[in-house]
Parts: structure tokens; C-alpha cells; sequence
């Protein structure tokens, strides 16, 4: 076994911070809700918290000294616990991505946490390395590269070999086999990037980005994010979802600290003189532009906090992603590695034309798409997977098979109804006043029929591509070797008219991806692409 290696020795106060941050919530409340300094100050409460404080320290200590790990020439081995021993294996092969992060803490400190993330993990990376210095972070994840690149060999002449089989299975993954030989071999460092796009050999460049918007600056197979690159990307990012989040968590948070510097009923007051001024309606109207305007102000400044500093870059088969303000986060992964291709366009950023581009890839967290590019035009997004994830390809979207018209009505129907509902509800309630309710009926017309013209689907060249609209437009991308399961439903309503629905799950995703109502013999074909059995491609074959 290799030298043992230690986590560095701030590990010591990282123990005893994380603790006091998960206490300050509940130590600001008490502290505003009034304290009794003349008991606390007693000599038995201060050494009580001296006491605990030592504690910490002590446990911290003992933590660190008993927190190992090894970089052993296949494997990396970590072992830690006080009271329980535990020992975590990670062989190199099986990492899928590796992260540096700087939280909070390790930001305060000066330092970074290393994550190991592999398949099948569980709710928490498989392996963490919380705190390191940046320098000894940046050295295991270019060790750890340097590992995986040193079995793509391997995995390269194990495809081969698996082509050169006589069997039926092996035929039927040749396209794949080949693709990922591609995406093995295709790259060494400092290359320009190129992509085999068909069984038939055809070669794919990268589009040349400086012409035109210049949203592609790359120098040496690098991108970066410039200040105006980012702004338009965070006013066009319309991420209100988060904002709201933000809004809602920060309110229950700072609620006791209103109450204190704010008179009693304030609110109150202040919504009764604005009615006073104005009409029950044109008051609703001004506070739901006051919301809307404040959560949209509000996600930029998020989206400038967490996607500043954007780079990404290319050091030969490996991907390194970075961004981040106030919290740093690198990630490093084989392309190889990637699940599925998710591509999303806001309102505002189909109108100019551009898109975030995100990757689905195996992680602790189910729900997490990592971010390949956050504002890039739409047209440039082929040469950008050409670059950075080969193998997969945009394709025209004027080839996407469109939902049929007659599905209109399976798009607007279960809306419709819950629109009618709430109309009712306003009415009943209100009065006169909620006759306003009814131009709910053009807005979820209008919705709706988005849905249903985004609606689409595509299976070319052994990959699948999938479009719906909810809030956004979002498109999907996925290869058959990707795809963990694939569902395929209708009522006999929706057969007797031709409909179905199609729904990919991909691995590393805690949600499928699905379409509604498309064409029922598209389905089909999308089926039958996906459920093929050896004997029958066989059987094919040899007729």
C-alpha cells in the first residue's frame, strides 16, 4: 500500500465551524428573542461553553488523526471513524466524475473538498475529502485523471474485441462500440477536436464561433465566460423557481429579526393606505409586476453568485468545468461518462437565439445536470458536443416529428378544466371583481399550445432526441446504451387516434424524460429500436 496521506490539518477548525453553523440559526433566534445576560455571564454557563467548545476540539482532533486515505496504483482506499471504523475502496475505473468544491467553510479556510463520484451511489459522494489545500486538492484530481486516462486503453480494446465476436449481441452494439471508441481514442491533449457523427464515417468539424456572436471565446480547447456573456445569461435565465425559493427561505429566517426592527402591524398599515390610493384591482396588479420584477432582479444576482468565473477546458480525455463566487466548484469528468444531453431555452432566449446546455452524468444527487455552457447561441451547440461530449449530435429541429393536431386536445384539456375551476372559485368569492379569472382561459390556451408546438421527437443515427416545453423549451439527448428504462403508454382513446406517449429514464437521473401524444408509429419505432433482441436482429440479418 502507498503512503498514507492526511486531510489537511485545518480539518480541526472545519469540525468545529460546521457545528457552529448548523447552531447559528438557533443562537441568532435566542439572542434577538432576549437573553439574560446577567445569568449567562455566570461562571458555570461559561465554562459550560468553554467545556463544549473543548469538546469539539478534541473530537475534531481525533477525526483528523484518524482519517486516512491511499492512492494505490488501481485503487484509491479511505479509511476513517472515532468509534467506527469504516473503509471505502474506489477503483479507478469506476469514477465517473471528480469534483473540488469550496463551500462556506473550506472558503473561510482557505481551502477545498475533493468529491469522488461513482454509479450507483447513494444519497452522498462515495468519496469526500473534505479538507485539503487548493494546491493538494488540484494534484489528487490530476492523479486521479491521469488513472482514468490510463484505462481507456483497456476499455477501448475491450469494444474491439467484443466487435470481433460472432454473436448476434456484439452486432447489435456495433454503433455503440464504435462510439465509444470514438470517444476514447478521437482526442489526445491539445488537438483540435473532431467527431465521428455516422456509422458511415462522416467527419464533423467544429464551426468556427468567432464569427457572428463570439458566445464560443476558446483558446487551446477552452471556453470562458465573459462579464457581458454572463449578465445576458443571468437576465435571460428567468430562473424564478430558485428565486422564490430564496425569497421564501430568507422570509422564514429573517422573520423574528422583522418583528423586531419593524412596528407591530407594519405590513398591515402599509397595505391598507396603498388600497386607499388605489383600486382593489390595480393594487393586485402592482404587486403581482412588484413580484414578478423583485424575483427577476433576484435571479440574476444568483445566477451572477453561482455561474461567475465560468471556464471550461479540454486536457486530453478529460473535461474540467469551474465557476463560482462566493461558492468555487470544479468538476472533472470523462466524456464517456456522460448520460444524456439536456438543453434548455427560456422565453427570452429563444427569441436571440441561444440556449444553457446541461449534462446529465452519475452523482450523489439524483437532480443535479451539471452545466456544460450557460448561454451559448443555439446554432453553435453542435460544434460545442463536437468539442467537449462527442458523440452525441444536434440535429435540425425542423427534422423533429412534431406532435399531430388532433393531440391539441389532450394538451389542453386536464388545464382547462383546473382553469375553469378556479375561475368559478374567483367568482363565487369575489364577485364581479373575479370576472377578471376568465383571461386565465387565453393564457392557458396560449401555454398549451406551446406544449404542444414544442412537442417532439427524433431517432437518428443510434441516438434519440426529445423536446417538450413546460416552463421552458427543453430538448434531450440520449443513446441507446445510456437508457436504463423506456415506457411507451396511452389510453384507448389515445390508440383508437393514433397517440401515444414516450418516457426515457436515464442513468443517473432521479426523473424520466417524456413526451406526450406523439405519434403513435413513431413510438413504435422508437420501441422497437430500444427493445430489440439479439435472436431477432440475428434473424433479420440472415433473411
Amino acid at each position: 500500500m502507498n503512503e498514507r496521506r492526511s486531510l489537511h490539518p485545518l480539518y480541526i477548525a472545519y469540525g468545529f465551524l460546521s457545528v457552529i453553523k448548523g447552531l447559528l440559526p438557533l443562537i441568532i433566534i435566542m439572542l434577538l428573542r432576549g437573553v439574560n445576560w446577567d445569568k449567562v455571564l455566570q461562571w458555570y454557563w461559561i465554562a459550560g461553553v468553554a467545556g463544549l467548545f473543548a469538546l469539539m476540539l478534541v473530537l475534531s482532533y481525533l477525526q483528523w488523526k484518524r482519517f486516512g486515505f491511499w492512492l494505490e496504483n488501481d485503487r484509491i482506499v479511505i479509511r476513517s471513524g472515532l468509534l467506527f471504523r469504516e473503509e471505502k475502496t474506489i477503483y479507478y475505473s469506476r469514477i465517473h466524475s471528480v469534483n473540488v468544491e469550496q463551500p462556506l467553510i473550506q472558503r473561510l479556510l482557505r481551502t477545498a473538498q475533493l468529491k469522488i463520484e461513482t454509479p450507483g451511489g447513494g444519497q452522498k459522494s462515495d468519496g469526500i475529502l473534505h479538507v485539503l489545500s487548493i494546491a493538494e486538492a488540484n494534484r489528487i484530481k490530476e492523479q486521479l485523471r491521469a488513472h482514468a486516462e490510463g484505462t481507456t486503453a483497456t476499455a477501448a480494446a475491450t469494444a474491439r474485441m467484443e466487435l470481433a465476436e460472432p454473436n448476434g449481441h456484439a452486432a447489435e452494439t456495433r454503433e455503440d462500440a464504435l462510439l465509444l471508441d470514438d470517444a476514447l481514442l478521437s482526442k489526445e491533449a491539445g488537438e483540435k477536436t473532431s467527431a465521428t457523427a455516422s456509422s458511415g464515417g462522416q467527419v464533423r468539424q467544429p464551426q468556427n464561433p468567432a464569427g457572428g456572436n463570439g458566445t464560443l471565446r476558446q483558446a487551446e480547447d477552452s471556453v470562458r465566460l465573459d462579464t457581458g456573456q454572463l449578465f445576458k445569461a443571468a437576465a435571460t435565465s428567468l430562473n424564478f423557481g430558485l428565486a422564490i425559493a430564496f425569497i421564501g427561505g430568507l422570509y422564514s429566517f429573517a422573520d423574528d429579526f422583522l418583528e423586531l426592527l419593524l412596528p407591530d402591524g407594519f405590513f398591515e398599515h402599509l397595505i391598507e393606505d396603498t388600497q386607499s390610493l388605489m383600486s382593489s384591482v390595480l393594487f393586485i396588479v402592482v404587486i403581482a409586476v412588484f413580484v414578478i420584477l423583485f424575483a427577476w432582479v433576484l435571479s440574476i444576482g444568483l445566477f451572477i453568485l453561482k455561474f461567475s468565473g465560468f471556464t471550461m477546458g479540454r486536457a486530453g480525455q478529460q473535461v474540467s468545468i469551474s465557476y463560482g463566487l462566493l461558492e468555487k466548484k470544479s468538476y472533472v469528468f470523462d466524456p464517456k461518462n456522460v448520460q444524456a444531453v439536456i438543453i434548455n431555452e427560456s422565453i427570452l432566449r429563444q427569441w436571440i437565439g441561444f440556449a444553457e446546455v446541461r449534462l446529465q452524468i452519475v452523482s450523489s444527487d439524483k437532480q443535479e445536470q451539471l452545466m456544460l455552457h450557460p448561454f451559448v447561441a443555439f446554432r453553435d451547440i453542435d460544434s460545442l458536443l463536437a468539442r467537449f461530449v462527442p458523440g452525441m449530435r444536434v440535429f435540425d429541429p425542423k427534422e423533429l416529428s412534431a406532435a399531430p393536431a388532433k393531440a391539441l386536445l389532450y394538451y389542453l384539456r386536464v388545464p382547462y378544466i383546473i382553469a375553469v375551476m378556479i375561475s368559478a372559485a374567483c367568482i363565487g368569492f369575489f364577485g364581479v371583481a373575479g370576472i377578471w379569472s376568465v383571461f386565465l382561459f387565453p393564457l392557458v390556451y396560449a401555454w398549451r399550445k406551446s406544449c404542444h408546438r414544442a412537442a417532439g421527437g427524433l431517432l437518428k443515427e443510434g441516438q434519440l432526441t426529445l423536446r417538450h416545453w413546460l416552463l421552458h423549451r427543453t430538448t434531450y439527448l440520449v443513446r441507446r446504451p445510456r437508457i436504463v428504462a423506456l415506457k411507451a403508454k396511452s389510453t384507448a382513446a389515445q390508440r383508437r387516434k393514433g397517440l401515444s406517449s414516450v418516457a426515457v429514464h436515464a442513468l443517473g437521473s432521479g426523473t424520466a424524460f417524456g413526451v406526450t401524444c406523439l405519434d403513435r408509429n413513431q413510438v413504435e419505432e422508437v420501441w422497437q429500436w430500444y427493445s430489440r433482441h439479439p435472436a431477432a436482429k440475428e434473424e433479420k440479418r440472415n433473411s
